[in-house]
């Protein structure tokens, strides 16, 4: 057994942040710098939620700084990006279909019928419709389905077309072609792709090693448990994926302060973590988190390594939620440090902020005020607000500093 590289904690959230393009902005936030900021950490996960712009966008915004989200949308409608399940629905380079095309072949082997399941008819039907109905008019979302006739005895119910929308989605005889107002747009996948002159020569096995090498390059230094939730892998494939990868030499082996399991970090990564002991590549920003940031996917690694203990609250009745609706955790440097609760007033153009709360142990300082007060004008100017307002604060200084300054 190799000896182990010696990692504290802070080495590892530094070399995490690095990699995940989050220590320090890019010189201009132009399509190319979007496109390379996706290249990094390699998707983006998609979620509906709208009280802030929905999550890609704020994911990008951290990332880029202040940017054209039509810019984002576009790498989608022009093919850059495409759709499907990966750590959850996220938006992939197209690049990377050759390594899901065997995974999306092994679905449509299975038989698996929870989605139609669902409706109490038969969608054999209204599957063969929809698809033939695509394949002669072309793109088309659901929507598009709601007014049109079954033929004698009823209307076309938009319920059933959209359960057949998406099983044919997800068993990927229909693909994402673009989106209008977050609404998907389904095509043939032949027609999306064929802009794109594709191999599909690889195995469930390349797919498999691929999506846990590619998982600790975007994380930096990770457990077998940790790589597998980037790309949603089984955790046992993971930890023999790892440990041939170890054999090999392309991984070495890590022993970081407190944690009881190996971790692993990439071969080519070593120089990066010699940096970041050195005192190198100091992270420099103050960002806002989505609940669905590449950065804190992994609820039992946020805890290993930030001891951040965090749930979601969105679907917790209101009485019973800790710190909020839809709580977006505070990154400050390498450190998670607090969390928000915003809410966008659209029609006021305010931001507003139901509760923000600092963790048990933070100092207030000047970086830490100048850190929140320029990312809270970063996110008004991104939404398009003039006024901001804090109904809630843990924290009875912050409080006043932010409401002078941001008066």
């Amino acid at each position: 057994m190799p000896t182990p590289i010696p990692a504290t904690r802070d080495d590892v959230k530094r070399l995490s942040v690095y990699k995940q393009g989050l220590h320090q902005r890019p010189d201009s936030s132009s399509p190319a710098d979007l496109k390379r900021i996706i290249k990094r950490i390699g998707l983006l996960q998609l979620d509906s939620i709208s009280v802030v712009a929905r999550s890609h966008y704020l994911v990008m915004l951290n990332r880029a700084g202040l940017y054209d989200p039509a810019d984002l949308d576009n790498l989608l409608d022009s093919g850059f990006l495409f759709e499907t399940w990966a750590h959850a629905m996220c938006q992939l380079p197209s690049a990377h279909y050759p390594w899901f095309h065997p995974y999306i072949q092994q679905k449509q082997l299975k038989e698996s019928q929870w989605q139609l399941d669902r409706l109490d008819i038969d969608m054999a039907p209204v599957i063969e419709n929809v698809l033939e109905t695509i394949r002669q008019r072309g793109p088309l979302s659901s929507k598009d389905f709601e007014s049109e006739r079954r033929g004698e005895g009823g209307w076309w119910n938009w319920k059933p077309t959209k359960v057949a929308l998406e099983f044919l989605f997800d068993y990927g005889e229909l693909m994402v072609s673009h989106r209008v107002k977050f609404q998907r747009y389904y095509d043939l996948p032949e027609r999306v792709l064929a802009r794109h002159n594709f191999t599909l020569d690889k195995s469930l096995a390349d797919y498999q090693r691929w999506t846990i090498e590619r998982g600790l390059r975007h994380i930096g230094i990770a457990t077998a448990n940790h790589a597998a939730d980037y790309y949603r892998q089984p955790k046992r494939a993971a930890a023999a994926i790892l440990a041939d990868m170890l054999n090999t030499g392309e991984a070495l082996l890590v022993a970081v302060e407190g944690w009881k399991d190996p971790a692993y970090i990439h071969r080519e990564d070593l120089p990066l973590l010699e940096q970041i002991q050195a005192g190198a590549h100091e992270p420099q920003l103050t960002a806002f988190l989505t609940p669905f940031d590449n950065l804190f996917w992994d609820r039992d690694r946020d805890e290993m390594l930030w001891d951040f203990f965090y749930r979601i609250e969105v679907y917790t009745p209101k009485a019973k939620r800790v710190y909020g609706y839809y709580v977006m955790p505070i990154l400050h440097g390498c450190e998670l440090v607090g969390r928000i609760d915003p809410k966008v007033d659209r029609k006021k153009k305010r931001l507003i902020f139901n509760n923000l709360h600092l963790e048990r142990g933070v100092k207030l300082n000047g970086a830490l005020y100048r850190g929140l007060i320029g990312a809270i004008e970063e996110f008004m100017a991104f939404h398009g607000c003039d006024s901001f307002e804090l109904l809630k604060c843990n924290r009875v200084p912050l409080a006043r500093r932010l409401s002078k300054a941001l008066a």
